[in-house]
């Protein structure tokens, strides 16, 4: 008799260790509605994030970022080639962008909004970002958000039903920073 509340108590264990993890809810994250809203159907620029892992790394996550913005449908995004046009046009060193500086570049863009961000960890397994929309016409920030995820963290991976993405989350961080993007932009959506 005694023997079935401890297979019963063992085998619950075991299932519940055995359970798939919950899957990963970004919730490091902040912005004001409204203001989201009314840029709806506007133009966004991304500006190169800065990044102590060099600048292409930096480019590379504010790419990675327009793309995920682009996806959701909701914003204009102001063509990478036009950024960087401005850049050399102007002589702006990519390390000294505040939010004063960033309502000017938007406004020679023609952007509503304009996303600033910084790579704060890149490397196989971890990959942290910190990024904030601010508004052209207020110099106010709309969004921000910030967090660092890691690869084989299995919150994370069960995003990814395929064991070869899973694998890959651990191994290579342009699919880590892509899917943190995504994550960051999803936000967007509220």
């Amino acid at each position: 008799m005694k023997r079935i509340p401890i297979l019963l108590s063992i085998s619950l264990l075991f299932s519940l260790t055995c359970a798939p993890p919950k899957p990963y809810e970004f919730k490091n994250f902040a912005f004001q509605k409204e203001a989201l809203v009314d840029l709806r159907q506007k133009r966004i620029a991304v500006l190169p994030f800065e990044s102590p892992f060099g600048s292409e790394i930096g480019k590379k996550a504010a790419e990675e970022m327009s793309i995920a913005i682009g996806k959701i449908g909701k914003f204009q995004i102001v063509e990478r080639e036009r950024i960087d046009e401005l850049y050399k046009e102007q002589d702006l060193d990519k390390k000294r962008i505040d939010e004063k500086t960033a309502v000017e570049i938007g406004k020679m863009l023609g952007a509503h909004g304009i996303v600033l961000g910084t790579v704060r960890e890149y490397k196989k397994n971890s990959v942290g970002l910190a990024c904030r929309l601010v508004s052209v016409e207020t110099g106010r920030i709309i969004w921000q958000a910030s967090d660092l995820i890691k690869g084989s963290d299995r919150r994370i991976q069960a995003h990814f039903p395929d064991k070869e993405d899973r694998v890959r989350l651990s191994e290579d961080p342009e699919f880590l920073l892509n899917f943190l993007c995504r994550l960051f932009a999803e936000t967007w959506k509220e």
